[in-house]
């Protein structure tokens, strides 16, 4: 799964990775994005990509309680096309949710997984928009596979990391090419060490939750 991430490069930077990218909102750097946080993500509309902002949780646009969306933040690549909270966003509503490192816990210790180089890259997710007769709410979920052998030791799923050549088909593609992008996600090119539990508060944001602590870390 994927519980927390980070987006700590600045808006030049995400619009030099993605571009051409239309900008809707204001970026600030992230250390620790937690769900219902509203964060940077980008969609596809009119042959254009646009960077907005969203609350991490999907609430499907039929959903009566807005709650759900604590359940919905990761999403299984192998049952998109079956669960009714993501069938139709699977279809229709695909994204690019920008990072440039997540967190995962083995035995209660927090690491932090990035590439080795420090890139940007992207997460494949689901939005949807939600009326709740207010003033509409635009959410995303994370899409998440079966983790390789290497990537195990830590969990059991991990977040689907799109290779730059394949964002267009992701958000462009008809859904029956898409499998094949949720297998390989660049692991490796990635890299991890464990950090400090101060990570589990989403109050806590500031650069040195990421600094290494402990001995464990491995170059995929």
């Amino acid at each position: 799964m994927c519980g927390r991430y980070t987006l700590t490069k600045s808006i030049k930077d995400i619009e030099s990775h993605f571009k051409p990218v239309r900008i809707s909102l204001k970026h600030f750097p992230s250390f620790n994005i937690a769900p219902s946080q509203l964060s940077a993500i980008i969609t596809h509309s009119s042959n254009k990509l646009n960077l907005v902002g969203m609350k991490w949780g999907l609430i499907p646009s039929w959903s009566k309680d807005g709650n759900i969306a604590n359940k919905l933040i990761n999403a299984r690549s192998e049952t998109l096309n079956e669960k009714l909270s993501f069938r139709e966003s699977f279809k229709k509503r695909r994204c690019l949710i920008p990072a440039d490192g997540f967190i995962e816990w083995k035995e209660k210790k927090p690491h932090f997984i990035r590439m080795r180089n420090r890139a940007l890259f992207a997460f494949a997710g689901l939005w949807s928009t939600w009326d709740s007769g207010d003033e509409p709410l635009n959410t995303f979920t994370i899409i998440t596979t079966e983790a390789n052998k290497t990537f195990s030791q830590l969990h059991s799923r991990m977040p689907v990391i799109l290779h730059p050549a394949n964002y267009e088909t992701w958000l462009t593609a008809d859904t029956k090419s898409l499998p094949s992008l949720f297998s390989g996600c660049l692991e490796e090119k990635l890299e991890y060490h464990e950090i400090s539990t101060a990570i589990n508060s989403p109050k806590n944001n500031k650069a040195s939750l990421l600094n290494p602590t402990g001995q464990s870390s491995f170059t995929f």
